[in-house]
């Protein structure tokens, strides 16, 4: 992995080489720079030379140039580099294998942000179970991050928005829009005088087909939803005001897919000692624990004011607030091998007994299925059996991947999951596999 990202890093040093000699000297940044339309001066060079030229003989080698990938930072640099890979077809190959200081290549470099990366991750996999939850606040409004995410307009309430991979998408949505539509008419056979209400007044529900998905928009219009963002929520938002910017991305993957998770005997430790990865991404603004601070103390000054003893007090609270926020940036990424034989591993930690006593996923559905009386939901009388319905929907017509997306004013919600097989959890769960059999 990064034996292939530096042969890719060579290409690009190559490429600022302009002479051969196997150095990169001023007057060839200079000359990249130009054709590349990028504005760089003199003193630009000088700094980047003494940053990235370590051994100061005023020209950098592959060495140099490498170390400084791997550790170092300099706008002005990573710039040209960033370009030049873009138009080498490079960008999107270097970006999977190697994110430096929580910043992907792909996103634009922003100096008034802090970025952070903590990573670790067991082995070096595609992740075949996965959720991807993405949290961004802006300032100036997300409308166009959420057009772009899920091709909705934004709801000036709360929005909420599944996005599902369907096999036949217009036959699925039939099904969803269908059933919704059942189960209205149920509660209003039933009189119901709480749900009913609701959904009548304070819901709209819009089904879309599309290409290879559905989706299901939900808007949210009532008065204490309304009033909380009223009172409680955008009086801060222009507070912290129009530059604000926050993007907290959380990576949770396994190696190993359902289906496989479903196997007879497969014990769950074992599963998820094959390979997985947790990975934390974060970007905000450098003065947002200071504004943060700011806004609390303007809001609640009067109250606290009688607390806090003097200004003095006030601006030791806000220093402890703001010290974690001291760092730029910061990486952390922790990788272990394949483990290419998990009982080997367990054997040689003297585990193996205890992990063979674990149950298997089949038999901590079975307990499941006892505790919460599962299979009463599939009689037709139940009043939860529109559930049963909605999973055999979701089982014959859908692919378990896709995206929820929740949306307030100024921030949005991003939940992104693979979840393939999960139709075997369901079959096991509702004893599909034996009405199968039986039949």
């Amino acid at each position: 992995m990064i034996n292939q990202t530096k042969t890719q890093l060579f290409e690009v040093f190559k490429k600022f080489d302009k002479d051969g000699n196997g150095y990169v000297e001023s007057n060839e940044l200079i000359e990249i720079a130009k054709q590349m339309n990028e504005e760089i001066n003199q003193q630009d060079v000088d700094r980047l030379m003494k940053v990235v030229d370590t051994n100061g003989d005023g020209k950098i080698s592959f060495e140099e140039f490498w170390e400084w990938w791997q550790f170092g930072k300099n706008e002005k640099l990573e710039k040209l580099v960033f370009m030049k890979l873009k138009l080498m077809n490079m960008l999107k190959s270097i970006n999977s294998e190697f994110t430096r200081f929580g910043v992907s290549l792909e996103q634009k470099y922003e100096p008034k942000l802090d970025h952070h990366y903590w990573a670790i991750n067991y082995g070096d996999f595609q992740s075949h179970f996965k959720f991807n939850i993405r949290m961004k606040y802006k300032g100036s409004g997300v409308q166009e991050d959420i057009q772009k995410e899920i091709g909705f307009q934004q709801s000036d309430s709360l929005q909420i928005v599944f996005i599902f991979r369907a096999i036949k998408p217009s036959q699925a949505r039939q099904k969803l829009e269908q059933l919704w539509n059942e189960y209205k008419q149920y509660l209003k056979e039933k009189q119901d005088q709480i749900i009913l209400p609701l959904i009548e007044h304070s819901l709209n529900v819009e089904f879309q087909e599309r290409k290879d998905s559905v989706a299901i928009s939900i808007t949210v219009n009532h008065p204490l939803i309304e009033m909380t963002l009223q009172q409680a929520y955008l009086p801060y938002c222009q507070k912290l005001g129009t530059d604000m910017e926050i993007l907290v991305d959380f990576l949770f993957g396994i190696k190993n897919g359902i289906t496989k998770l479903m196997k007879k005997d497969q014990i769950f430790i074992k599963y998820l000692l094959e390979g997985f990865i947790f990975e934390f991404k974060a970007a905000f603004n450098s003065d947002l624990a200071k504004k943060v601070v700011g806004v609390f103390l303007a809001t609640f000054g009067h109250q606290f004011a009688q607390k806090v003893a003097a200004v003095k007090q006030k601006q030791r609270i806000q220093q402890e607030f703001i010290w974690p926020m001291l760092f730029k940036s910061s990486k952390f990424h922790l990788q272990f091998k394949n483990m290419e034989d998990v009982n080997q591993f367990l054997n040689a930690l003297g585990l193996q007994e205890l992990a063979d006593e674990q149950p298997t996923a089949r038999q901590l559905i079975d307990e499941m299925k006892g505790d919460y009386q599962l299979q009463s939901i599939k009689n037709p009388n139940s009043e939860y059996h529109f559930i049963y319905k909605l999973f055999l929907i979701l089982a014959e017509h859908f692919i378990a991947q896709g995206t929820i997306n929740i949306n307030i004013p100024f921030a949005y919600l991003n939940i992104q999951f693979n979840l393939e097989g999960l139709k075997e959890v369901f079959d096991a769960v509702f004893d599909q596999e034996n009405q199968k059999k039986q039949k």
